[in-house]
């Protein structure tokens, strides 16, 4: 979905090399490292090219993700990296500039890891029954990276906007779950959700709150402490919760959250144990 991105930023003997020229449905990742052979992440396993990475490639897809101007996409890069049209992520490493005690930008980026994005309609019905037992209660998405997480929360937000009349207001800070393109979803997330792209949590629960007069409010990748803060923030607003975080099991993940599950938090886990597979819903 949303392949022409992908075309415009990847040079065609990269895609070429690393066989993907047919087309993108089967592929979840593209790995590329500076002096080494790049590779492609598919359904069926690990597709390697035979031409080593150099940092020109790297430069030039950047260059082309960023239309040229890698100021304008700071405050992004600050963060390891970069959303393109049709919700792909670009995760960056390599040589970082540190500013009075943050990462600012890149010095050099020579590692990329390209999380090709899709929308999988349909990969939440089996856990919707579940997930809607006794009303809708905080939920959160839990597995380890690159299991599907966001897949399943898009799935979930369009079927509570859609199926179930739910007023959802999305805050896509990474802007991968719509896939906004000035403002317009380019996935479809329901008729009736509302999206603040690329607007942090915390500052994305207070204007949802006070203006968008949410039922639902859905966020990816809880983990940091304001993300904490906006959680009870909601929770105390009287807005459901559903979000995702990393981790391999409620207990480790409610650790690194302080204590968001339980009584005053989440009140149900769906746990992710197999890539691509809907997961367990547990309550709490």
């Amino acid at each position: 979905m949303y392949d022409e991105s992908l075309y415009k930023i990847l040079p065609d003997e990269l895609i070429k090399d690393i066989g993907i020229y047919a087309g993108f449905q089967h592929v979840r990742e593209i790995r590329l490292r500076t002096g080494r052979l790049p590779a492609a992440i598919c359904d069926n396993g690990e597709h390697r090219g035979a031409v080593p990475v150099d940092e020109h490639m790297i430069t030039r897809i950047l260059s082309i993700a960023t239309n040229y101007s890698s100021y304008a996409y700071e405050s992004c890069m600050a963060n390891g990296f970069l959303t393109i049209k049709g919700g792909h992520r670009i995760g960056l490493g390599g040589q970082v500039i540190w500013e009075n005690g943050k990462v600012k930008n890149f010095l050099h980026v020579t590692f990329m890891c390209i999380r090709i994005a899709k929308q999988m309609k349909g990969c939440a019905d089996n856990i919707m029954d579940e997930l809607l037992k006794d009303g809708l209660k905080h939920t959160i998405i839990i597995s380890p990276p690159g299991f599907g997480k966001t897949t399943l929360l898009r799935d979930i937000i369009r079927q509570l906007s859609d199926i179930y009349r739910k007023n959802v207001v999305l805050i896509d800070e990474r802007c991968e779950i719509a896939a906004c393109v000035n403002g317009v979803p380019c996935n479809d997330i329901g008729c009736r959700t509302d999206v603040l792209d690329g607007c942090n949590k915390l500052t994305g629960v207070y204007m949802a709150v006070r203006s968008l007069s949410p039922q639902v409010v859905a966020m990816d990748e809880i983990g940091g402490e304001d993300d904490i803060k906006a959680v009870k923030y909601c929770i105390k607003s009287g807005c459901a919760v559903i979000g995702t975080a990393h981790g391999s099991g409620i207990y480790d993940t409610d650790e690194r959250l302080a204590g968001l599950f339980g009584k005053n938090g989440f009140k149900r886990a769906v746990i992710l144990e197999k890539c691509g597979e809907a997961g367990k819903c547990l309550d709490i």
